[in-house]
């Protein structure tokens, strides 16, 4: 497994936020992947996990202001969806709270793909064989 450090309630909210947005405006590819990998980045090994959706995508022009509070790509069909228009700001929100990243990737018609991306406390913890024992 791998850890990052933050409070576990927001990034569990941050997750679900996500995930059910991929449900809810994905659903018509029926299917939702979710993935992780560890990867190396300049400032240290980072976490990043990908909720990806196969719905109708999104357009280009929309991709840069998706994170603005209350905007809408689509407002009739996020209306319809009961969608508040704040998720994807509260997702940046916390993130940003804990030195982390939402990027996000669409091709119209081919589903979207949310990947967060957190750093890693993989470095510091100490190997097992290194350890020193207790008392």
């Amino acid at each position: 497994g791998v850890t990052v450090a933050g409070d576990r309630d927001e990034l569990v909210r941050a997750f679900e936020n996500l995930v059910e947005n991929a449900l809810k405006y994905g659903a018509s590819g029926g299917r939702v992947d979710i993935g992780m990998t560890l990867a190396a980045a300049p400032q240290g090994d980072e976490v990043a996990v990908a909720v990806k959706d196969y719905g109708p995508g999104i357009a280009p022009e929309h991709l840069p202001r998706l994170t603005e509070r209350f905007y809408r790509a689509d407002v009739a069909d996020s209306r319809a969806q009961g969608g508040t228009g704040l998720g994807l700001a509260l997702v940046k929100h916390i993130l940003q709270r804990h030195r982390g990243r939402l990027g996000i990737d669409s091709t119209v018609g081919a589903g979207a793909t949310f990947t967060v991306r957190l750093p890693s406390l993989a470095e510091r913890l100490p190997e097992p064989d290194t350890a020193q024992p207790a008392g």
